[in-house]
C-alpha cells in the first residue's frame, strides 16, 4: 500500500496542473479584456480604442463566467468560490476608482453574488454526478458479481423483465430450455404464443411478493419454483425465478406412495386371504371336536377334506409371497439349464390334473421343439400359475389347453381356457401386483400375485408375456423364450 499511493498521486499532479494552467489562462485573458480600454488609454493605442472595451463593465464581467464556472466544474465549490473572490478583488479597482456608470460597487457585488452562485451550482451538480456515477458502477459491479454467482448456481435462474422478456439466463437454465435472452419467458419455457394468463405470477412479484410453486413441464420433468422481486441495474423492476429440478425426488415420492398403497393392499389382501381360509379350518375342527353330536363317516371326511384344501390355499399364499419377495429382492436367481419346454409343460400339467379333477386339460405341442436355457422349477412356476388361473376362472367340465410352437427363434407357450373373459379395459392390469380383476372365480381365493410372478419370472429369462380376452370367449395367456438353437451351444 505504501508503495502504490506516490505513484497514483504522482499520476494526479500533470492532471491538476493542467487545469490550473487553462484556468489562470483563462482568468487572465478575462482580466485583460476586462481593462483593456485603460490599458488603450493608458498606452495611446488609438486604433485599438473600439467601442466593446468602453461598454457597460457589466457585460466585461460576463466573460468572468467561464473561469468561475471551469472552476467550480474541475475544483467543486471551494475553487469556485476562490475565483470568485479573486473576480472580486479585480472588479474593485475598476469599480472604486474608474467607473463612471451609478451605482458600481452594487452592480458589482450583485454579479459576484450571481457569478458564485452558479460557480457553487455547477461544483455542486458535478458532485452530483460523480456521487450518481460511482453509484452506477458501484450497482453495475454488484450486479456483475451477483450474476457471477448466479450463473455458478446449480439451480436453473431466469431475470425477468416487466414487460415479460427474459434480461438473463444462467448456464443451467440454458441446457435445461436453451438461449433465452430477448424472449418472452411464456414463448421461452412454454413454447406458447400466449402469455400464461393462469399461471403467472409477474404481477404479483413486481408488487412485492415472493411466490413459490411446483410445476410439471409436459416432458414430465418438474421444477420447484421461486419468483422474488429484483431491481435490475437500470433501476427496472424485474421478477428474479430460480428453478430447481425435483422431478427425481418427485418419482421418488411416487414410488414411496406406491410402495405404501402396496403395502395397505397386501396387508388387506393377505388378512383376507388368512381370514377365510382358517375361518373355514376352525369351523371345521370346532365341528369334529363337538362330543354331544355324533358326526358320520361321510361328514367327518368332507370336514377333513375341506381343512385339507384350505391347508393347501394357505400355503399357496404364502409359497407366492415368498416367491414374489424373493424375485424382488433379487435372491431367487434363476438356476439356468439347458432343457425341454415340452418336459416342463408335461409335469406342470400332471401335476394340475391331480390337484383339479374337474375340468379336462389337453396339450398340443409342436414335434421336435428346441431346447431352453432356462430355470427349470421357474418357468414350471409359470405355467402352474397359469393353469391354476385358469381353473379358478372356468366352470366345471371346462376344457384347458396348452400349446407349444417354435416361433422367429423363440418357444411360444400358450394357456387357454374357457372361462368369462377378461374386459378390454383390465387387460393392461393383469399382470400388477395384487390385481385381482372385475370377474368372479369359480375357484375362491387369490392374492393377485400369480401373474406378477409369471412376468417377473419370463422377464428375468428375456422373455414376454401377455394375454387375449374375449369375453364369453374365454382368455389365453401367451409367452415366449429364447429358443437355443443348433450350433449356439
Amino acid at each position: 500500500m505504501n508503495k502504490t499511493v506516490p505513484y497514483r498521486t504522482a499520476a494526479l499532479h500533470p492532471v491538476r496542473r493542467r487545469h490550473f494552467y487553462i484556468l489562470l489562462s483563462l482568468f487572465a485573458v478575462c482580466t485583460l479584456f476586462y481593462y483593456f480600454g485603460e490599458l488603450v488609454n493608458f498606452a495611446g493605442w488609438t486604433a485599438l480604442r473600439w467601442e466593446i472595451f468602453y461598454s457597460v463593465h457589466d457585460v466585461h464581467r460576463i466573460f468572468f463566467l467561464a473561469p468561475i464556472i471551469y472552476a467550480g466544474y474541475f475544483y467543486r465549490v471551494r475553487g469556485a468560490l476562490i475565483v470568485t473572490l479573486v473576480a472580486f478583488l479585480t472588479f474593485l479597482p475598476r469599480a472604486l476608482i474608474i467607473s463612471p456608470y451609478p451605482d458600481p460597487m452594487l452592480r458589482m457585488v450583485l454579479f459576484v453574488i450571481a457569478a458564485g452562485m452558479v460557480g457553487s451550482l455547477t461544483g455542486v451538480m458535478r458532485n452530483e454526478y460523480e456521487k450518481r456515477s460511482q453509484l452506477e458502477l458501484l450497482a453495475r459491479i454488484e450486479r456483475d458479481r451477483f450474476l457471477k454467482v448466479l450463473e455458478g448456481m446449480e439451480d436453473g435462474v431466469i431475470i425477468i423483465g416487466p414487460d415479460k422478456k427474459i434480461r438473463f439466463a444462467n448456464p443451467r437454465m440454458v441446457r435445461e430450455f436453451g438461449e433465452g435472452i430477448g424472449r418472452y419467458c411464456y414463448e421461452y419455457l412454454h413454447h406458447s404464443d400466449d402469455p400464461c394468463e393462469g399461471i403467472c405470477r409477474l404481477l404479483s412479484v413486481l408488487d412485492g411478493a415472493t411466490e413459490r410453486w411446483e410445476y410439471i413441464f409436459q416432458d414430465g420433468r418438474t421444477f420447484d419454483v421461486t419468483a422474488s422481486p429484483f431491481i435490475d441495474s437500470d433501476g427496472t423492476a424485474c421478477q428474479l425465478t430460480v428453478f430447481r429440478d425435483i422431478t427425481q425426488r418427485k418419482q421418488v415420492e411416487l414410488e414411496l406412495m406406491k410402495l405404501s398403497k402396496l403395502k395397505s393392499e397386501l396387508l388387506s389382501n393377505v388378512s383376507h386371504e388368512l381370514r377365510s381360509p382358517l375361518t373355514s379350518i376352525k369351523g371345521a375342527i370346532s365341528s369334529l371336536l363337538q362330543k354331544d353330536i355324533k358326526l358320520d363317516d361321510e361328514t367327518q371326511q368332507m370336514l377333513l377334506s375341506s381343512v385339507l384344501e384350505e391347508t393347501d390355499r394357505l400355503a399357496s399364499l404364502v409359497t407366492k409371497l415368498l416367491d414374489m419377495s424373493k424375485l424382488e429382492a433379487g435372491t431367487w436367481e434363476p438356476e439356468k439349464e439347458h432343457c425341454h419346454i415340452a418336459d416342463i409343460i408335461s409335469e406342470a400339467v400332471e401335476r394340475q390334473k391331480w390337484i383339479d379333477k374337474k375340468h379336462i386339460f389337453e396339450t398340443y405341442l409342436e414335434p421336435d421343439l428346441p431346447e431352453i436355457y432356462a430355470d427349470y422349477i421357474q418357468i414350471r412356476q409359470v405355467l402352474v400359475n397359469l393353469l391354476e388361473n385358469a381353473a379358478a376362472y372356468s366352470e366345471e367340465g371346462a376344457k384347458i389347453t396348452v400349446t407349444a410352437k417354435s416361433v422367429n427363434g423363440k418357444i411360444r407357450v400358450s394357456v387357454s381356457d374357457q372361462g368369462a373373459g377378461i374386459p378390454q379395459e383390465d387387460l393392461g392390469k393383469i399382470f400388477d401386483k395384487f390385481y385381482r380383476g372385475t370377474q368372479k372365480r369359480q375357484i375362491p381365493g387369490g392374492a393377485g400375485l400369480g401373474l406378477a410372478i409369471c412376468q417377473t419370472i419370463v422377464t428375468s429369462h428375456g422373455g414376454r408375456i401377455w394375454a387375449e380376452s374375449e369375453i364369453g370367449r374365454g382368455s389365453t395367456f401367451h409367452f415366449t423364450l429364447p429358443a437355443v438353437l443348433p450350433g449356439s451351444y
